[in-house]
C-alpha cells in the first residue's frame, strides 16, 4: 500500500515541475543564458586584461631597450604609445622616460614640460611628483638659481625623503649665487643631521674643502 502512495506522490511531483516549467520556462532560460553569457564575459575580459599587461611590459621594455641602442625617436613612439593605453603606472614611468630622453638629447624645454606631466597628474604617489620637482630643478639650464631654491622650499620646510638631497641642492645654488656666507650655514646645519647618508656625508664634506677651507 505505501507502494502506491509513494507512486502517486511522484507522479504528482512530476506533474507540478511540467506545471512550473512551463508557466516558467521563459525565466529560466533568460536566467540561464545570462548566466552564462556572463561568466563567459567574464572570462573574455579577464584574458584579455592579461594579455593587455603582457603587451603593455612588453612595449615598455622594448622602449628600454631603444635608448639602450641610442634609438632615441623610436623609444620616443613606443613612450608615447604607452601613455595612451597604459595604466598610471606605466604612464608615469613612460613620462620620466621622454623626459630623460629629451634631457640627453637637450632638448630641455620638452624635458621640463614631460616633468611637469608627472607633477600634474593626479591620483599619483607624491614621491614620484617630488622626484620628477627635484629631476627638472636639476637638470635644467633654464631655471634661474632663485627660482630654483624657491621651488625647493616646499621639501626644506617640511619632513620628506628628499628634505636632504634639497638641502644638498640649495646650498650649491647659494654657492653659485655667492652668496657663501648663507650656504656655509646651512652646509654646517646639514652636517649635523643623522638622518643623511654617509655618500652625502662624503659629497658635503668635500664642498665644505673647496669653498671653504
Amino acid at each position: 500500500m505505501a507502494d502506491i502512495f509513494d507512486e502517486v506522490s511522484e507522479d504528482l511531483r512530476k506533474d507540478q515541475y511540467k506545471q512550473i516549467w512551463f508557466k516558467y520556462k521563459k525565466f529560466i532560460i533568460s536566467f540561464v543564458l545570462i548566466f552564462v553569457l556572463s561568466f563567459v564575459t567574464f572570462k573574455y575580459i579577464e584574458i584579455y586584461q592579461e594579455n593587455k599587461k603582457i603587451e603593455i611590459a612588453t612595449l615598455y621594455f622594448e622602449g628600454l631597450q631603444e635608448i639602450k641602442n641610442k634609438n632615441y625617436e623610436n623609444a620616443e613612439v613606443l613612450f608615447k604609445k604607452l601613455i595612451k593605453d597604459a595604466d598610471k603606472g606605466y604612464t608615469v614611468l613612460s613620462y620620466f622616460k621622454l623626459a630623460n630622453i629629451n634631457l640627453i638629447k637637450k632638448n630641455f624645454q620638452s624635458m621640463e614640460m614631460y616633468y611637469d606631466k608627472i607633477i600634474s597628474l593626479d591620483n599619483v604617489n607624491k614621491s614620484y611628483k617630488d622626484y620628477a620637482l627635484i629631476l627638472k630643478i636639476t637638470n635644467s639650464p633654464n631655471i634661474k638659481n632663485d627660482d630654483k631654491i624657491n621651488s625647493l622650499k616646499p621639501f626644506l620646510t617640511s619632513p620628506s625623503q628628499f628634505q636632504p638631497i634639497a638641502s644638498e641642492l640649495e646650498i650649491l645654488y647659494l654657492i653659485e649665487n655667492k652668496k657663501t656666507k648663507t650656504a656655509k650655514i646651512k652646509l654646517d646645519k646639514l652636517l649635523k643631521q643623522n638622518n643623511i647618508s654617509n655618500n652625502q656625508r662624503n659629497r658635503l664634506s668635500t664642498i665644505d674643502e673647496i669653498y671653504f677651507k
